[in-house]
């Protein structure tokens, strides 16, 4: 018998909570069913969800089979997400060199004076919500800082708020098209931003799409103008999303808090496991090439799939105690930034925001708790939207 799970239904009771328990909504569904039916038998084309480690890893390294473009032909695509090879080798092969060592950590001296100022803000004001006054601003202009954009940072910010509105927050590609009006609205800026740098290249990474080749050609306006999209797209939510969710953790855990707040070497470990618990992006989507069968589920050719990179990082096959914040967890391959090639590029960026933040946060402050009701997105992203604080000042 298949199995039907329906994700909003899963989650209400979490979407307002302060405990975030997506071990236990997983635990059930996994004890049930490796994969589940979405959608679909009778409501249109089936969609399906896979959600246990073992099949996720095996589905993720498959992409001949569980394809990535996941739009119909000539609808505009984020990219390199919803390509597959050898048109994302390409496209990666010119990403990648942007978000080495290097590159990141000079993003980081560059963004960590932002963080600081947005932080004494809001402890100079003793209360604030660090989602919107912090972790939203932060992402959008460490991506408009590296873009190296000369709009305000808030055009870009309004732009993809409303593109994750319109898409579900974040489920594109899966039965759900992205809405061409609003992909336009942007459009203007970044291909100023690209005859800009086609008139004076320098070492960023709009200059990089204008001056490289993929797979032997030049790339034109439009395929550069995706690939900025996606940038933003991919980098924004996800990076305010980690904050967010890692934050809300240590203010309702005041041990873990001041063990870091000590520990400061450990933070690196924390934003590992706040990733693994507290993924930001719960699921990707793919879209079946051929019939295959699927811990013995048929999933047909042409039907959609959700990898649900959440339920993986909370498997009970993969991990003991999933539900648990464990500092000195000693496995660390998470999900929480996919698998296979189309493992986030960004998530050096991510990782780097996270580690700063906890970093400066810790370090102003003697102690910070809740000061109010949270609001939730929860899935396909878990986020915190609203996280009011209350912050006692170190010293």
């Amino acid at each position: 018998m298949v199995e039907n799970w329906r994700p909003t239904e899963a989650f209400e009771a979490l979407a307002d909570g302060r405990d975030w328990d997506g071990g236990r909504v997983y635990a059930d569904l996994l004890s049930r069913a490796p994969v589940a039916l979405m959608q679909g038998k009778g409501g249109g084309n089936n969609m399906w969800g896979i959600f246990s480690a073992a099949e996720i890893e095996r589905a993720a390294t498959d992409h001949a089979t569980f394809s990535n473009v996941t739009v119909p032909e000539g609808a505009p695509r984020i990219l390199p997400l919803m390509v597959d090879p050898p048109e994302h080798t390409g496209y990666r092969r010119v990403i990648n060199k942007f978000f080495m060592p290097g590159p990141i950590k000079a993003m980081e001296e560059k963004m960590r004076p932002v963080a600081v100022d947005l932080i004494d803000g809001m402890i100079a004001r003793g209360t604030a919500d660090f989602s919107q006054e912090y972790a939203y601003q932060l992402s959008m202009r460490t991506l408009c800082s590296f873009l190296r954009v000369k709009e305000d940072w808030s055009i870009y910010n309004d732009w993809s708020r409303e593109m994750e509105e319109a898409t579900g927050a974040g489920t594109v590609g899966a039965g759900k098209d992205l809405p061409q009006e609003l992909v336009m609205r942007v459009f203007p800026y970044i291909q100023g931003l690209i005859a800009e740098r086609r008139a004076n290249p320098s070492d960023d990474v709009i200059s990089g799409f204008v001056t490289e080749e993929v797979n032997g050609q030049k790339l034109d306006d439009f395929t550069i103008t995706q690939l900025v999209m996606a940038i933003i797209l991919a980098g924004k939510s996800t990076a305010a999303s980690g904050m967010g969710n890692i934050v809300l953790r240590l203010a309702r855990e005041p041990e873990i808090q001041q063990f870091l707040r000590e520990n400061p070497d450990r933070i690196p470990d924390a934003v590992e496991e706040g990733l693994r618990l507290e993924s930001p992006q719960q699921e990707m989507p793919r879209k079946a090439t051929r019939d295959v069968e699927v811990a013995g589920v048929t999933i047909r050719k042409g039907e959609s799939v959700f990898l649900n990179y959440g339920s993986a990082n909370l498997d009970p096959a993969r991990w003991e105690d999933p539900g648990k914040f464990i500092l000195d967890r000693p496995r660390r391959q998470h999900f929480a930034f996919g698998r296979g090639m189309h493992t986030c590029f960004g998530a050096p960026l991510g990782r780097m925001q996270m580690k700063m933040t906890l970093e400066e946060l810790l370090k102003r402050t003697k102690s910070f708790e809740l000061a109010g009701p949270i609001q939730r997105h929860t899935w396909p992203r878990l986020s915190v939207e609203r996280l009011p604080l209350r912050f006692v000042p170190a010293g």
